[in-house]
């Protein structure tokens, strides 16, 4: 029940028929009761909600990574590059609910530019606790592209939601890009990407390329 302080033509506190009165900031105010709240756990929110969360730590996993392929399209936007990666990434995760939620590696988005994208050979995972992907000799345009732009490549370990980047010292010459991975990895099924940013010392500083997905496979 609406409660009046100070007679007939005081503002009021609570409800009265179909207006709530209140006080903010100081001030008298009333607003129309609404009975019929929408329910704020429906499916469809417990399933965004899911796809966020889901979304979220990946990145946190990846955020290195995400700094150096996000971090300019972040800006541009006033934005994170985890809240970009977030973005660009919500329509790759399918299922009808919250548990039976899959990730669509292939088609992630760890990266957004212009640079022409690297082309990488097979995967190969011969060695233990090694990554190595071939450099493929790929079609580039010099007035956009430079031979010393610089390739990374970003393993993800699926199990323990967990990232390792390589050391930025190979590029687009180089024959091909190893990492190792942490010893407690071995036998852990994991996701492989590349991407390269412009080299650093010319006027390609600031450019990167679209993400490109390498593949799967167990460490040795």
């Amino acid at each position: 029940m609406g409660k009046v302080r100070q007679g007939i033509l005081d503002g009021f506190v609570g409800k009265v028929g179909t207006v709530v009165g209140s006080f903010w900031k100081g001030k008298k105010v009333m607003r129309a009761y609404n009975e019929f709240v929408s329910n704020p756990n429906t499916q469809a929110q417990r399933l965004h909600r899911a796809k966020f969360g889901i979304l979220a730590d990946m990145g946190g996993s990846l955020n290195a990574a995400l700094k150096l392929g996000l971090k300019k399209r972040a800006d541009n936007v006033k934005s994170t590059p985890i809240g970009e990666f977030i973005r660009l990434n919500l329509a790759n995760l399918s299922g009808q609910t919250p548990e039976q939620l899959e990730v669509d590696y292939a088609s992630l988005t760890l990266s957004e530019g212009d640079l022409g994208a690297v082309m990488p050979g097979e995967l190969n995972l011969d060695t233990p606790l090694a990554v190595k992907v071939p450099i493929e000799a790929s079609n580039y345009d010099q007035r956009f592209n430079s031979q010393n732009d610089t390739v990374f490549c970003v393993v993800y370990d699926k199990t323990r939601n967990q990232s390792v980047i390589s050391d930025g010292t190979a590029t687009r010459s180089s024959s091909d890009i190893d990492i190792t991975v942490p010893s407690f990895w071995q036998g852990d099924y994991v996701e492989v990407w590349l991407f390269c940013t412009g080299y650093q010392a010319s006027q390609f500083n600031g450019q990167v390329s679209e993400t490109v997905y390498v593949g799967e496979g167990r460490i040795a």
